[in-house]
């Protein structure tokens, strides 16, 4: 902690990266509000997560 400033909840990668796998929701909900993470890497975990979805959703309905 840097002069006094505490860091938030959603701007440590480590926490970002565990509720991405543990709890999806929140994760991608900490992903979006996260100011450490660029939004080069935001963008390709939204397009894995959309590509994840479309597979599962095309695997099931079918």
């Amino acid at each position: 902690m840097q002069n006094g400033k505490k860091k938030k909840w959603y701007n440590t990668i480590e926490m970002v990266g565990t509720l991405l796998f543990v709890f999806p929701p929140v994760g991608i909900y900490e992903l979006y509000k996260s100011d450490t993470i660029s939004s080069k890497w935001k963008n390709m975990v939204y397009i894995v997560l959309a590509m994840v979805i479309l597979f599962f959703s095309i695997l099931f309905l079918t």
